[in-house]
C-alpha cells in the first residue's frame, strides 16, 4: 500500500468533531492519530488488568477498552464536561490471537507467519460523551501482508518499530510498506477507528 499522507480526510473530520479529547491509553501511536488531525489530546494511563475474558474475540476486546474508559471515570482525572476514549486492540491470524512480540526473534516469527497471507484487527472502543454517557463498540479491518523475504522481515526488525506493537508492525511508521491492501478502516488498524467513533457519537 502507498504511505498515509497525514492528516488525511477522516482525521481532519474527527477533529472537528472532537477539537478536544482525553484519551484514556498510553500509547503515543493513538495519541498521533488524533494530534495529527488537529485535535487536542489529553492523556490518562489506566492501571487496570487486561485479562482476556468473553465468548468470542469481539467480546474479549470490548471488554478491556471498557475497563480502561471505567478506570478513568473512576478516577480524579475524570471531568465530566470533556469526551473520553479509551480502546484496545488485538490482531487475529487464523483465529489465533497474536499480541506484542517480546523480542527480535519473536517480531521475526510473527512478520514471517503473516507474510503472504489476511489477518484481522479488531480495535475495540470505550466512549464517553458528556451528552449521551458510555458508549462500548468494536471496528474490524483486514490486512493483506505481501511477501515478505528474509531481508525484509530483518531490515523492517532493525528499525525497532515492532517493540510494543500487536502483531509486530505498525502502519504509521514504515510498516505501511509490509501491506498490500486494508479491507476496511486503516485507523482502525492503528488501534483507534475514527470512523467508527464518528459513527456512534
Amino acid at each position: 500500500m502507498e504511505r498515509i499522507d497525514e492528516p488525511d480526510g477522516l482525521q481532519l473530520e474527527f477533529s472537528r468533531r472532537f477539537p478536544n479529547l482525553m484519551l484514556a491509553s498510553s500509547s503515543p501511536n493513538r495519541k498521533a492519530l488524533l494530534e495529527k488531525g488537529g485535535t487536542f489530546v489529553r492523556t490518562f494511563a489506566p492501571e487496570t488488568d487486561e485479562d482476556r475474558t468473553g465468548s468470542s474475540f469481539k467480546e474479549i476486546v470490548e471488554n478491556i477498552a471498557k475497563k480502561k474508559l471505567e478506570a478513568y471515570l473512576a478516577s480524579p482525572a475524570f471531568e465530566r464536561g470533556i469526551p473520553a476514549v479509551a480502546a484496545d486492540t488485538l490482531v487475529l491470524s487464523d483465529g489465533t490471537l497474536i499480541g506484542k512480540p517480546a523480542d527480535e526473534a519473536d517480531a521475526y516469527a510473527m512478520l514471517s507467519r503473516l507474510s503472504g497471507r489476511g489477518h484481522m484487527v479488531i480495535s475495540a472502543v470505550g466512549l464517553y460523551l458528556p451528552d449521551a454517557g458510555v458508549k462500548i463498540f468494536s471496528d474490524e479491518a483486514a490486512v493483506f501482508f505481501r511477501n515478505l523475504d528474509r531481508d525484509t522481515v530483518l531490515g523492517y526488525i532493525s528499525t525497532g518499530e515492532w517493540m510494543g506493537a500487536a502483531g509486530a508492525y505498525r502502519l504509521q511508521k514504515t510498516g505501511y510498506r509490509l501491506v498490500e491492501r486494508i479491507d476496511g478502516d486503516w485507523t482502525t488498524v492503528v488501534g483507534l477507528p475514527l470512523g467508527k467513533i464518528l459513527a456512534e457519537s
